[in-house]
């Protein structure tokens, strides 16, 4: 499994960035973000430990972050004023039913980047690479239409209550993962996939004409990589 779901990942991250960045998806094709999602969680979830306490954590990380989602956009607590577009796919509370997918993936990529001993210190690693992405994928996602934010905030539009709430939640759920030393093979192949997330969505935003992005994109990119090789010399 660990092998098949990364390559059919990166297969069809690949079709999807082809379609979006030089033409666009055919309508027919409207499944393909449930799908990415999926393939995305399924993938980070069994690169990191294919053990099936490992896949109940990932279950309980996507219900709770979808509940929490739920509560988000019907109350603008935790994250501010926010509404969903049918982007991501059919929508339940308000709330695309694969959005819990998409929290799995991001907790788990960011588990490659954060291996700490101490389950407290690696929450926080967690944490903070998940306000990472987050700061290449929020921008990204208002201008592919994937959800609009009601008021404006400082970065890019977006409230800093957005990336308050994401650290905390993503501190929260991250506990709940087993503890386990991930093999350096492993840990490449995660470590890449968070740099593939970040490259994915920031060509996508800079095609909308977000140009002033790449500067969050270098400086993602290069914190990445820099962190991975210091923790394999040590």
């Amino acid at each position: 499994m660990k092998q098949w779901s990364y390559i059919a990942f990166i297969v069809w991250m690949n079709i999807g960035f082809v379609l979006m960045f030089f033409w666009e998806v055919p309508e027919w094709l409207n499944v393909s973000n449930s799908i990415f999602l999926f393939l995305f969680a399924l993938s980070t979830v069994a690169l990191y430990d294919l053990r099936l306490r490992n896949f109940y954590a990932a279950a309980a990380i996507g219900l709770i972050t979808y509940l929490v989602e739920v509560i988000g956009v019907a109350t603008g607590f935790p994250f501010g004023t926010y509404e969903y577009t049918d982007t991501l796919g059919f929508l339940v509370f308000g709330v695309p039913v694969t959005l819990g997918f998409a929290w799995i993936g991001v907790i788990y990529v960011s588990l490659f980047l954060s291996r700490s001993y101490n389950r407290w210190i690696r929450s926080l690693q967690v944490g903070f690479w998940v306000i990472v992405i987050d700061a290449i994928l929020d921008p990204a996602a208002t201008v592919l239409d994937f959800w609009e934010w009601e008021h404006s905030g400082l970065y890019f539009g977006i409230p800093i209550t957005n990336f308050i709430a994401w650290f905390l939640l993503a501190f929260g759920v991250s506990l709940l993962v087993p503890q386990k030393a991930i093999a350096n093979r492993d840990q490449q192949r995660g470590v890449r996939l968070f740099q593939f997330i970040i490259l994915f969505f920031g060509l996508l935003s800079l095609k909308e004409g977000l140009t002033s992005l790449w500067v969050m994109i270098l400086i993602a990119l290069a914190l990445s990589e820099g962190w991975y090789r210091y923790d394999r010399t040590r």
